[in-house]
């Protein structure tokens, strides 16, 4: 069952974006500046030289965590071969991200696309999404789909070697399979239009086409599976499954035919899946909309419908058509997820909580039924997790922190514990924070410095020693921590009672002429990083300020 903004489908996350056609292997890969979570700037240009390896990913998405050991472990065997690793993060926190890297172990920079506009360039549909670009930033390799390491490894290969990337036996098997299939459907379609009724020959045209969906079905269900592109691999099925929708059409008007309502249902199915893939949003949805005229029980024509709808941010629709779904299958808990993702994208949180409390009434029953089952367990904690995201959409994170403690215990050692942990921990508050002032930007004149004022508090319940330290300056500056009489570089410690607050100047000052004014900006808001801005002719950086 599909849900908005965060759906699992076989082995993706979509992310409820689309826009444009994604930029094509062999074209120039789109330019970006990001920023990390402590505020560091990070610019795809920057990295022109090197093969760059760009992954999609989302704290929240279970094949993007699944598919991080082996991004890691990869990173690590190239990283002396000047490959470049770039993890951009779908539109979370900056805090659960850093929570997410710490308890992985990744080194490689993962960056915020907060807004969702580098998405939108990319037209990242479904996460992981990763691209292998060259040293011109040329796009070599792209796959949407969890990678292992061998995979990614040889496309790495192919690419510093200049090389085509190789198609795998799996891939050659999935394609032939399915261009075998095409050949005898055609075939039985030129036969049945020989022939007066032709309904042996459409019979075995259909046949066929639901024969060789199963076996790429098994194809990628395999471990290689990883190996075969998923763009090639949709484009490879929606042909056949145009042959296969064909078939059912011109066997459902034959007069007096026994499966006329079913052949017309499934053609409308395959149609709209056709035209989801070509990002044709609307046919999608009025395909999926005849399928469940024809079958108005059948799940399969709600999904499709309510996800065609969310593409084209017809939401109010979206919602309608899960609330439907949720009628068909009341007893699954999954429906009622559905309609509540479909109610928070509507910011309609209330109704979202509501539908949830539904799922969890059922999946604690499922639970309490046979407490043994690790199923059950693991939908439970699911609820408990969903539920709780809701109420930070909704700008609850007291409400959120109970429900995530519920989640972990629900279902220990499962990926729904992992990312309730980090979700909780990622709300506890700093114990150092840094706030910005008034005066936030400051400008110098040629060599002379410039200052900015920050207040450090200490937000635990007893005394402690602060450390302050700057990172990311550029070459011949100067960063000064200034109090009362005491001004440190680059670093400097104090002590901070409880609940305790010190006024502190930031010096920063250029060690040589700076070929004309300059300005520098703090950004702070609370967080243990605050960022400075540099501004001049001859350099310009984000100096990170750190308090721990």
């Amino acid at each position: 069952m599909l849900s908005f903004g965060a759906v699992i489908v076989v082995s993706l996350a979509l992310t409820g974006r689309a826009w444009a056609s994604a930029p094509a292997v062999g074209t120039q890969a789109p330019g970006f500046e990001l920023r990390s979570p402590e505020g560091n700037r990070l610019s795809l240009s920057a990295e022109r030289g090197h093969v760059v390896v760009v992954n999609f990913f989302a704290t929240w998405c279970p094949p993007c965590r699944a598919e991080t050991p082996d991004l890691i472990a990869v990173e690590a065997r190239y990283r002396a071969r000047g490959v470049i690793f770039i993890g951009v993060d779908d539109r979370e926190d900056g805090s659960l991200v850093t929570v997410f890297a710490k308890n992985k172990g990744i080194k490689y920079p993962l960056v915020l696309d907060r807004s969702g506009s580098v998405e939108e360039h990319y037209d990242v549909r479904a996460i992981p999404t990763t691209y292998v670009l060259d040293r011109d930033g040329t796009i070599r390799y792209a796959q949407v789909d969890e990678l292992n390491s061998s995979v990614l490894s040889g496309a790495i290969d192919a690419v510093l070697a200049g090389a085509p990337i190789p198609q795998s036996a799996a891939a050659q098997k999935f394609h032939q399979t399915a261009a075998d299939a095409v050949t005898k459907i055609q075939t039985d379609l030129q036969q049945a239009a020989a022939t007066q009724a032709g309904a042996t020959a459409l019979t075995s045209a259909v046949t066929t086409g639901v024969k060789a969906n199963k076996t790429l079905d098994a194809l990628l269900s395999q471990p290689d599976a990883t190996s075969i592109g998923y763009a090639d691999a949709n484009a490879t099925r929606d042909t056949l499954d145009a042959a296969l929708a064909q078939a059912y059409t011109q066997r459902a008007a034959i007069p007096g035919s026994t499966t006329q309502v079913s052949d017309q249902v499934e053609a409308a199915l395959l149609r709209g899946s056709i035209a989801s893939d070509a990002e044709q949003f609307g046919e999608a949805l009025a395909q999926y909309q005849t399928a469940i005229k024809f079958a108005p029980k059948d799940t399969r024509g709600y999904d499709g419908a309510s996800l065609a709808a969310y593409e084209l941010k017809r939401y109010a629709l979206a919602a309608s058509i899960a609330a439907a779904e949720a009628q068909l299958v009341p007893n699954d808990p999954e429906s009622w997820l559905a309609v509540a993702s479909s109610q928070n994208s509507l910011k309609a949180y209330a109704k979202a909580l509501a539908a949830e409390r539904t799922a969890l009434t059922l999946a604690a029953a499922a639970y309490a039924k046979d407490p043994t089952s690790k199923d059950a367990a693991y939908e439970l904690g699911r609820v408990w997790l969903k539920t709780a995201r809701t109420d930070l959409l909704a700008g609850h994170p007291g409400a959120a922190r109970p429900l995530l403690e519920q989640a972990q215990a629900a279902a220990p050692g499962t990926i729904v514990a992992q990312q309730a942990d980090e979700q909780y921990v990622a709300l506890i508050p700093a114990q150092v924070a840094i706030d910005r002032t008034d005066a936030t930007t400051a400008h110098g004149a040629d060599a002379a410095p410039a200052k900015v004022f920050v207040l450090v508090r200490n937000t635990s319940k007893e005394q402690r020693t602060i450390n302050l330290a700057a990172t990311g300056l550029p070459p011949k500056w100067l960063v000064s921590f200034c109090y009362s009489t005491v001004c440190n570089p680059f670093k400097v410690s104090f002590a901070l009672p409880a609940g305790g607050t010190k006024r502190i100047e930031l010096l920063v000052a250029p060690l040589g002429a700076t070929k004309g004014p300059w300005t520098m900006s703090v950004t702070a808001s609370g967080a243990p990083t605050a960022r400075v801005d540099l501004d001049a002719n001859t350099a310009k950086a984000a100096i990170t300020i750190s308090a721990s």
